[in-house]
């Protein structure tokens, strides 16, 4: 794994800016070395404001975006009209403006697959139910994965959030997805989630491990504890956003305040 490297930023604002332009020129830094990039999106707050900052930058017009695909860390298990999905807020802020302006194919946005059911379905479902619709989802985006990119597919770049309890994906402390170290699991079901909604889907550690790079956010006071954690050591179960790591380049990008406790 990479050795981790911190940048730490004066202010949010600061942050997401920056953040923006490091995206957008390590996907034009790829395609200048090879056909196409593969990158894998996050959701929340510090992802949305750099995804919005995307959007505005004018580096975003030297990309070019039919060459690039997007991938999620994880997902709500939701209707597809559910204003939580990751999907949909990444799509508003951000490139649903590419798709309409032709230059990002929508056949190149994978996103993670959606509750299928009704509401009434959803309310009526036993444990069980929600297991095995959990069970299928992931296997069905995992085989996506393995599709696109082989069997031990490899992103290109994957960004995070990181959570005030540590967690990063849908990766959360003592909950026990942080903990699969099976190399062909690529894609696992999350149920009786502690952050709401209850159930999730995510790339597990060794997917989000062979990546290229992989980048992770933070800001405000209230992540310091997070990020002070996280980067006291590796492969902490109290702490998930430790297990991120990437092949090549491992990056936690923060504001002044989320590093407080540094």
């Amino acid at each position: 794994m990479s050795q981790r490297q911190v940048v730490t930023y004066p202010n949010a604002q600061v942050l997401s800016e920056a953040a923006a332009a490091r995206i957008l020129l390590e996907l034009g830094d790829r395609l200048a070395q090879q056909p196409r990039v593969d990158l894998a999106l996050t959701g929340g707050r510090d992802a949305n404001d750099i995804y919005e900052c995307m959007q505005a930058s004018p580096i975003a017009q030297s990309v070019d975006w039919k060459r690039v695909h997007l991938w999620w860390s994880d997902e709500r298990f939701v209707s597809f009209e559910d204003e939580d999905r990751n999907a949909g807020q990444s799509r508003r802020a951000w490139f649903g403006s590419l798709i309409e302006q032709g230059l990002l194919p929508e056949s190149h946005v994978h996103e993670m697959p959606v509750d299928p059911r009704t509401p009434e379905q959803v309310a009526n479902a036993s444990d069980e139910d929600n297991e095995r619709e959990l069970i299928t989802a992931a296997k069905a985006y995992s085989n996506e994965l393995v599709h696109e990119l082989g069997e031990q597919p490899s992103l290109d770049l994957a960004v995070f959030g990181v959570g005030p309890d540590g967690h990063f994906a849908s990766l959360f402390p003592d909950h026990g997805e942080a903990t699969i170290d099976d190399p062909d699991l690529n894609v696992v079901g999350v149920n009786h989630s502690p952050k709401p909604p209850a159930m999730r889907l995510t790339l597990t550690v060794p997917c989000i491990r062979n990546a290229r790079k992989v980048w992770l956010f933070a800001s405000t006071p209230e992540k310091a504890d997070a990020v002070h954690n996280a980067l006291a050591g590796r492969n902490n179960p109290h702490v998930p956003s430790s297990f991120g790591e990437g092949r090549e380049e491992t990056l936690w990008l923060i504001d002044k305040d989320a590093a407080a406790r540094l």
